[in-house]
């Protein structure tokens, strides 16, 4: 049996406007080329030092990554072309890109590598919609720092066991002591 009749033609065309629509409700329509240009510019211009993002190294060396082989790719621009790109595919590109770096960066003390790659990804966020209002990007800058400072649970449990020099199993006989002792009490 063939399909090269028109219902072929529908059924594609049909296909093609529900992945259209459910592009639309994600709100994640392609990108322009005009603004793939100015995503360009604003990688370049934290490249060059001309934002106020602050960064370290690696994730400059990332960012720099990011812009030599992924976003003046030829093939991203034939994506943009033809209407194949959105946001949120660069945006995941990017993360699959510094997962990999983070994994392969050494532990620091009270420092999550969760917690590195979200501060990474709130940095990306940031350069890619640009700084247009300075309010803005202070809140969103006290926002990243804030979410850099908090500590899950467990990572605190870690930091002052480091800090108090206690292992694990000697904190264990700690707390149930304490509890022992507050019950006869």
């Amino acid at each position: 049996m063939s399909y090269h009749g028109s219902n072929g033609a529908n059924a594609a065309a049909s296909h093609s406007d529900e992945v259209i629509a459910l592009d639309n409700l994600r709100g994640d329509n392609g990108i322009s080329k005009q603004h793939l240009q100015t995503v360009k510019d604003r990688f370049q211009a934290f490249l060059n030092g001309e934002t106020q993002i602050v960064a370290d190294e690696a994730f400059i060396n990332a960012v720099q990554s990011y812009y030599e082989v992924f976003l003046k790719s030829d093939r991203v621009s034939r994506m943009v072309q033809s209407g194949g790109c959105s946001s949120n595919d660069s945006r995941e590109v990017f993360k699959k890109h510094i997962e990999k770096r983070v994994r392969s960066l050494p532990e620091i003390d009270g420092l999550s590598k969760e917690t590195v790659l979200s501060s990474w990804m709130a940095k990306f966020d940031t350069i890619y919609r640009g700084e247009e209002d300075p309010r803005k990007h202070q809140q969103r800058m006290t926002a990243s720092a804030a979410s850099e400072l908090i500590l899950s649970k467990d990572q605190l449990y870690e930091m002052f066991q480091q800090i108090l020099g206690i292992k694990k199993f000697e904190h264990q006989l700690l707390y149930n002591a304490c509890q022992v002792s507050s019950c006869l009490f």
